[in-house]
């Protein structure tokens, strides 16, 4: 995308979203690290220097796409290189930098299908009536789809929403999640969870248990 865009994407800017992306997602740090993304190229890189047998054919073709012109094994260590320097660098940050935007769907695939179920639907004439009605259809379970969504829409407050350049991608993504809009949405939710879902009082009995 970065090589064909003609100047539009910086790949130094779509990696550091990618890197600020597995930072931000306990999941992704779990299951595949910037350090194991790194290393996979690199053998990947030893694999090609070897030849030992055919990689797919689907990623040689976007490998001499992406290295144009360059030797693919050490497009590929480049790559592995720019990856590490942008962890170090961006270590402790989670707000994307300008770019594509395209992480804007996976840093927030809950909210997003959220408001593509409820908000977005046209089903309800308000915002707080589409959010209710949400509530209300997974009532008393609510907590597994609630807590994700407050979530997230917490983290874009914080930390997307906070500044021009880093609300940039979210905006051309999800132009809905403003802050009036996500604040509505916690306000909504928070308002259930504290009404419906108290967390019981322990007794002095059970404090000294």
């Amino acid at each position: 995308m970065c090589q064909e865009s003609g100047g539009t994407y910086s790949l130094t800017d779509e990696l550091t979203a990618f890197v600020r992306l597995v930072q931000s997602s306990n999941e992704a740090q779990w299951l595949c690290p910037v350090t194991t993304v790194t290393a996979l190229l690199d053998l990947t890189a030893e694999h090609l220097d070897r030849q030992e047998g055919k990689l797919p054919r689907e990623f040689t073709a976007k490998l001499t796409r992406a290295a144009a012109g360059m030797n693919g094994a050490e497009y590929l260590r480049t790559l592995a290189g720019v990856l590490r320097t942008i962890e170090q660098d961006t270590a402790g940050e989670t707000a994307p930098p300008p770019g594509a935007g395209w992480d804007t769907g996976i840093r927030f695939r809950m909210l997003r299908g959220f408001y593509d179920n409820w908000i977005g639907s046209g089903e309800y004439e308000s915002l707080e009536e589409a959010i209710s009605a949400a509530i209300d259809s997974e009532h008393p379970f609510c907590g597994d789809l609630l807590g994700p969504v407050a979530s997230e829409a917490e983290f874009a407050l914080v930390h997307v929403l906070d500044s021009a350049a880093s609300r940039a991608g979210l905006s051309s993504t999800m132009p809905w999640a403003t802050a009036e809009t996500l604040t509505t949405l916690l306000d909504a939710v928070n308002g259930h969870m504290r009404h419906e879902h108290p967390a019981p009082l322990a007794t002095p009995d059970q404090d000294r248990r």
